[in-house]
């Protein structure tokens, strides 16, 4: 092992255990429960901050699977129409809805009974547009410069 990892390591080791040894070894003469109070205090601080993050990523792990597979309100669609203002296309049940986005709220466009399908040909995805971005831009950075 890395010397400086197995450093980090003992430091973590010890610090959840709660006797740090490197402390306690240098604090033998007075200050001994200087030491102690040091241990309990890091020691503590390690364990809320574990109990935090193992928390937190149970608690992404259960609302996520909760809410799959039953989503009756499905975005289908999204294309911004300025620079705050979009229009979005929601399917609810057997019906897709046309909502207007805006800063000052929401409102529906239209309600459309059956569903809108997108076009047989090949959806624009990102890389394809990056691609098509630099070259047009390194054939037009070649004119500039002759």
């Amino acid at each position: 092992m890395i010397p400086r990892y197995r450093h980090i390591s003992a430091l973590l080791l010890t610090a959840v255990t709660g006797s740090l040894w490197p402390l306690t070894a240098l604090a033998e003469g007075d200050n001994s429960g200087a030491a102690g109070y040091l241990a309990q205090l890091i020691g503590g601080l390690v364990l809320v901050i574990g109990a935090i993050v193992v928390l937190g990523w149970v608690l992404r792990r259960t609302q996520g699977g909760l809410n799959r597979g039953s989503q009756v309100i499905e975005i289908v669609a999204a294309r911004s129409v300025g620079a705050r203002e979009r229009l979005v296309l929601v399917q609810v049940g057997d019906e897709q809805v046309l909502v207007g986005v805006a800063p000052s709220g929401m409102r529906t466009l239209h309600t459309m009974r059956e569903p809108a399908t997108a076009p047989a040909g090949e959806t624009p995805d990102f890389s394809s547009a990056l691609k098509r971005a630099v070259t047009r831009r390194g054939v037009s950075g070649e004119r500039g410069q002759s």
